[in-house]
């Protein structure tokens, strides 16, 4: 038995984002579907679920909030295929599921979204799997397993993220692997 009620789960989540909405209450059902699987009581004491999260949106936070896997304590990553969906690994069983949301009608503008969420079961709104993760030790929640400094412009490495070149420990942008920014300038005394 869970220890909080749906009600209670997406009270918290919506706490949590900032305002009700359809990815709050999708999300807050992925959480606790795979809670119920994993026969996870607790979340708020369990620190062995990972999950892993398809968007950068409100699903994330519900997630976050419901199951109790934040970024920062490596229990939540993220994998940007815009999809509203989520695996979850337990580090305990050793197995994982994917929980994807399916097509379905939306709400329409006005329209109580718990009540038309309320109106689907989960078998009609998920896509429920038994999957495989690759994962490393390095891929873990826990201290840092590997802590290097680029030997190029210095900054700190963890989590065997680096790369070595021509005999040299790197950072990937030093490496020369494509990034999300691209450096201007430098600044001082900010």
């Amino acid at each position: 038995m869970m220890s909080r009620t749906f009600d209670e789960d997406l009270k918290q989540a919506v706490s949590f984002h900032g305002h009700l909405c359809a990815g709050q209450i999708i999300g807050t059902r992925i959480a606790r579907i795979a809670l119920r699987y994993f026969e996870i009581e607790d979340p708020d004491s369990y620190r062995d679920l990972v999950a892993f999260v398809e968007a950068d949106r409100c699903l994330a936070d519900a997630l976050t909030s419901v199951a109790g896997c934040h970024i920062g304590k490596r229990r939540l990553k993220w994998h940007d295929f815009g999809k509203m969906a989520a695996s979850f690994y337990d580090m305990n069983a050793k197995k994982a599921i994917r929980i994807a949301s399916k097509n379905f009608e939306k709400a329409k503008p006005g329209e109580d979204l718990v009540e038309f969420f309320n109106q689907f079961s989960d078998e009609e709104m998920f896509r429920i799997q038994e999957v495989e993760l690759e994962l490393t030790e390095y891929d873990l929640p826990g201290s840092p397993k590997v802590h290097v400094v680029c030997e190029s412009c210095g900054e700190h490495v963890l989590d065997n993220r680096h790369v070595e070149k021509d005999g040299k420990i790197l950072c990937k942008a030093c490496a020369g692997e494509p990034l999300y920014y691209q450096v201007i300038g430098e600044l001082q005394g900010v």
